[in-house]
C-alpha cells in the first residue's frame, strides 16, 4: 500500500536533496505519468529556461495543445500559490496568441492537497478562466489523484522509477481481448456516428469497442458482482466526461452538426481517467468504453446524434462481439 500523499511526497523531496531538484523531478514525474496514456507528451525548453507557460503537452504547437502545469507545491497557503498558478496560465495563453497556437485544455499538478477556500477559489477561478480563454476544460491533479494514478498497473514503471522502495506493490490488470476480424461491426451504431462526424477509418475504434465489451462479458460469465459495479461506475463518470466535453463543443458546431476534435478529446480523457475501486485497467478498455457508450445510445458525436441512434438499423455491436468469442472459445476447446 502506497503511503499518503503528505508522505509521499515529502519523501519524494527529501530523496531529491533539494528543493529545486525536488521541483525539477515532479514536472519528469508529472510528465512519465502522462505518458502512460498519451506516449507523446513532451516538453519544451528554451535559453534562460523560458518554456511559454508549458511543463508537458500533447499536441503540436503549430496547432493545438493540451498542457498540464506542474507545480512543485507541498502545501498550499493562499495567495503565494495563486500567483504563480495564474502568472504560468497567463504567459501561457499570451505565448499561444503571440504565436498562434491553440490551447484546447490545462491542467494543473500540484503534490499538495487545497483547503476548502482555496479548492473553491481554484474552481471559481478556473470556471471563469475556462468560459473567457474558450478552453474546454482547467482541471487540477493533486495529490490524492497523482498518488492514485501511480497505483495504477499501467504506472508501475513510472513507480518503480521516481519510488523504488515502494514498487514491489502489484495488482492483477484485466487482459485486452483482441479480435482478427472485426468486419462484422461495420454498421454498428456506434461506428456509424464516427462516421457521420467524418471519420473514415475506424478499425481502431472497433477494437477499442471489443475490449470492453469483452471485459463486461468477462466480468458477467464470472459472477464478479464487485467488478461488474466497477464497471458501471467507470461507465457513468465516462458518461460524464463525454457531456461536459459535447456541451461546451456544442456551440462551435459547423453545419453538419460535427463538433472539431470532440473525439479526440474524449477518448483521450477516458484513457487516462482513474480506475474505479475493484478493477485495474489498460487505457484499452477505457477509451473502449466511449465507443460503448455510443453504441447503447448513451452518446455521440455529432449535434444531431440522438436522431442518428434513434433511426439506426444496422448490426448489433454487441451480438457480433458475443458471436466472436464463442467462435474463439470454441476453437481453443477444439
Amino acid at each position: 500500500m502506497l503511503p499518503s500523499h503528505s508522505v509521499l511526497f515529502h519523501q519524494f523531496q527529501f530523496e531529491a536533496g533539494t528543493e529545486a531538484s525536488a521541483r525539477a523531478n515532479f514536472q519528469m514525474l508529472v510528465t512519465d505519468l502522462i505518458a502512460v496514456r498519451h506516449p507523446t507528451a513532451n516538453e519544451v525548453a528554451g535559453p534562460g529556461g523560458s518554456d511559454w507557460g508549458i511543463d508537458t503537452y500533447v499536441g503540436r504547437l503549430d496547432e493545438s495543445v493540451v498542457v498540464w502545469q506542474s507545480k512543485f507545491f507541498l502545501t498550499w497557503t493562499g495567495e503565494a500559490q495563486r500567483g504563480q498558478v495564474r502568472k504560468s496560465f497567463n504567459e501561457l495563453m499570451a505565448k499561444a496568441a503571440s504565436e498562434s497556437f491553440q490551447v484546447s485544455a490545462w491542467t494543473l499538478c500540484v503534490p499538495c492537497v487545497l483547503p476548502p477556500s482555496e479548492q473553491q477559489w481554484f474552481d471559481t477561478w478556473s470556471a471563469r478562466m475556462r468560459r473567457e480563454r474558450k478552453l474546454a476544460r482547467i482541471g487540477l491533479w493533486s495529490g490524492i489523484q497523482l498518488r492514485r494514478q501511480l497505483m495504477q498497473q499501467d504506472a508501475r514503471a513510472v513507480l518503480r522509477e521516481y519510488f523504488p522502495q515502494l514498487s514491489g506493490v502489484t495488482s492483477s490488470v484485466e487482459p485486452v481481448a483482441t479480435a482478427t476480424d472485426l468486419a462484422g461491426l461495420e454498421t454498428a451504431l456506434f461506428v456509424r456516428q464516427l462516421e457521420e462526424a467524418g471519420y473514415i477509418e475506424t478499425d481502431a475504434a472497433r477494437g477499442l469497442f471489443f475490449a470492453a465489451e469483452a471485459l463486461a462479458r468477462d466480468l458477467t460469465s464470472q459472477g464478479n458482482l464487485s467488478g461488474i459495479a466497477a464497471l458501471q461506475e467507470l461507465h457513468l463518470e465516462i458518461h460524464h466526461l463525454w457531456e461536459q466535453r459535447f456541451n461546451a463543443s456544442l456551440p462551435l458546431a459547423d453545419g453538419a452538426g460535427r463538433m472539431a476534435r470532440l473525439i479526440e478529446h474524449v477518448v483521450l480523457a477516458a484513457a487516462a481517467s482513474s480506475d474505479p475501486d475493484g478493477l485495474s485497467l489498460r487505457p484499452a478498455h477505457r477509451s473502449g468504453i466511449v465507443h460503448r457508450l455510443v453504441e447503447n445510445s448513451k452518446a455521440g458525436w455529432v449535434k444531431h446524434w440522438r436522431d442518428i441512434a434513434a433511426g439506426h438499423e444496422g448490426v448489433s455491436a454487441t451480438d457480433v462481439v458475443a458471436t466472436q468469442l464463442a467462435i474463439s472459445k470454441a476453437s481453443e476447446l477444439a
